[in-house]
């Protein structure tokens, strides 16, 4: 069964910046998801808990639900997520799914934490959706808003903003 790429994300940082920020779980709480109580249990068991983790080809294997991986380009960093397609399907071509979108969603948020807030703290909640276009796929768009990232997803809208 193939693993398409589903989507790449490119971060201007350094490719050891951002596996730290996967790999650290200090730093993955400052990025990832977002606030609830049972955000460090979660951290702990994507990330550190049954995941498969290649330190020397920066990858990290969640088993069905994706992989992670880093490719170095210069001083910017290629976050690739890849994902086997659903049984009887060659692709997610116009399938919507929870996990891959919640992933682009993550990879967003670390991106902008890296570029825009790489020494700050992280709260997020949710608002409505406002402001300078940041990306947009099929079913998810991104805007600035006063120094916040917004994501729009068809399931609801989050908001992270740092200090």
């Amino acid at each position: 069964m193939s693993e398409p790429v589903l989507f790449e994300v490119v971060i201007a940082a350094p490719a050891d910046t951002v596996w730290h920020a996967l790999r650290d779980r200090s730093e993955v709480r400052r990025w990832f998801g977002w606030d609830y109580d049972g955000i460090d249990d979660e951290i702990e068991m994507i990330f550190f808990g049954d995941a498969a983790v290649d330190d020397g080809a920066r990858t990290i294997d969640f088993g069905p639900y994706g992989r992670l991986a880093l490719e170095e380009r210069g001083d910017q960093t290629v976050v690739s997520f890849v994902r086997a397609a659903p049984a009887g399907q060659d692709s997610w071509e116009g399938i919507y799914d929870d996990v891959n979108e919640g992933w682009l969603t993550f990879t967003q948020q670390l991106r902008f934490m890296l570029e825009r807030h790489p020494n700050d703290n992280r709260e997020t909640v949710h608002i409505p959706l406002t402001g300078d276009p940041w990306f947009e796929t099929e079913n998810q768009v991104g805007v600035i808003n006063d120094g916040r990232l917004i994501i729009r997803t068809p399931e609801r809208v989050i908001m992270s903003r740092y200090g």
